[in-house]
């Protein structure tokens, strides 16, 4: 399959996924609760620690759990270039999903907060540059699955119907198993570390 067939599926997915689960996220909160349900949109710089800065953007969706509290699902794209197989400046797109909490200090007005995720992904990469810098190895394919945990600090400042800025500061440890051939011939698996750090900013709805 195609590179950019499978980052398409990929993406149809992802975006099924996160659907789902805001429509089990409004049923659950029902219909009375006022501002139950925010939406976010934003984006921003991802540095991998083992790389060069690329963009970020994220959809999120989240539901009140209490008035200083949230429970939701994510969407990021990352595109940047990272170290893999120990060749250095490797493209790599990430598609992630993430479930996340935020816990807010203030119940309403501008408020700090800090947050965590846990979160899969689909990591595309250019395998042939691989192969150019590392001909030991052949890589089966030119993507991989991720996991991951991340944290951030936040600030969120309302700005009058429903809407409100944020922005964040995030940290985030992920990793990618790969599957490849050595010289040998003998299939592996190898997990690497595509963290690092995010900041970035956006929009916020409340309905």
């Amino acid at each position: 399959m195609k590179q950019s067939a499978l980052r398409y599926s990929f993406c149809i997915l992802l975006v099924l996924i996160a659907l789902s689960g805001l429509s089990v996220n409004v049923q659950a909160r029902g219909t009375d609760d006022e501002d139950s349900v925010v939406l976010s949109a934003g984006g921003g710089i991802f540095y991998p620690f083992q790389g060069k800065s690329g963009f970020n953007a994220i959809v999120q969706a989240a539901g009140k759990v209490s008035q200083q509290e949230r429970l939701g699902v994510e969407l990021e794209y990352r595109n940047y270039e990272t170290k893999l197989f120990k060749a250095k400046d490797i493209d790599t797109q990430s598609y992630i999903l993430r479930g996340i909490g935020q816990y807010f200090f203030r119940s309403s007005g501008i408020s700090p907060y800090v947050g965590m995720g846990i979160n899969f992904a689909v990591n595309v990469f250019d395998e042939d540059e691989i192969e150019r810098k590392r001909s030991s190895i052949n890589i089966k394919q030119g993507w991989g699955f991720g996991y991951g945990i991340m944290g951030l600090l936040g600030l969120e400042v309302p700005v009058g119907g429903g809407l409100a800025l944020f922005g964040e500061g995030r940290v985030s440890g992920d990793f990618q198993i790969t599957s490849y051939k050595s010289r040998s011939g003998n299939n592996k698996l190898r997990v690497e570390s595509l963290s690092g750090l995010t900041g970035m900013g956006g929009l916020r709805m409340r309905f």
